[in-house]
């Protein structure tokens, strides 16, 4: 959980040298980022909470949230171009990276929570 929360502060300070560099963006940043920091710390508490209950058990889990963020990120993403007029590149940007940072941290901490 630790290198989770770690690799958070990273985002959230690479995140806010680029919105206090350009000031108009700092939303865009922002919403791109809250989406997967959230369903993140969600994905990894369940993890950790059933790390010990076995393999057939973490793997039904990893499925249904592998089903639940799927059905998320569409919705979300939907929302915010239809609902929020913005810019899309810095969302797009904030999004993709914080997304694939955290998913590559999370596959680290399933396999340390597996070594177990």
């Amino acid at each position: 959980m630790m290198l989770y929360t770690y690799s958070v502060i990273l985002l959230i300070g690479m995140a806010s040298i680029v919105s206090g560099l350009c000031f108009n963006l700092a939303r865009e940043i922002f919403f791109g980022l809250s989406a997967p920091v959230m369903i993140g710390f969600l994905t990894i508490f369940f993890m950790s909470k059933y790390a010990d209950s076995g393999a057939t058990t973490m793997n039904k889990l990893l499925m249904r949230g592998f089903a639940i963020k799927f059905i998320f990120y569409g919705t979300y993403i939907l929302t915010i171009f239809t609902v929020y007029s913005f810019q899309p590149i810095p969302f797009i940007c904030s999004f993709t990276v914080s997304f694939i940072v955290l998913h590559l941290v999370e596959t680290v901490v399933l396999k340390k929570l597996q070594e177990k």
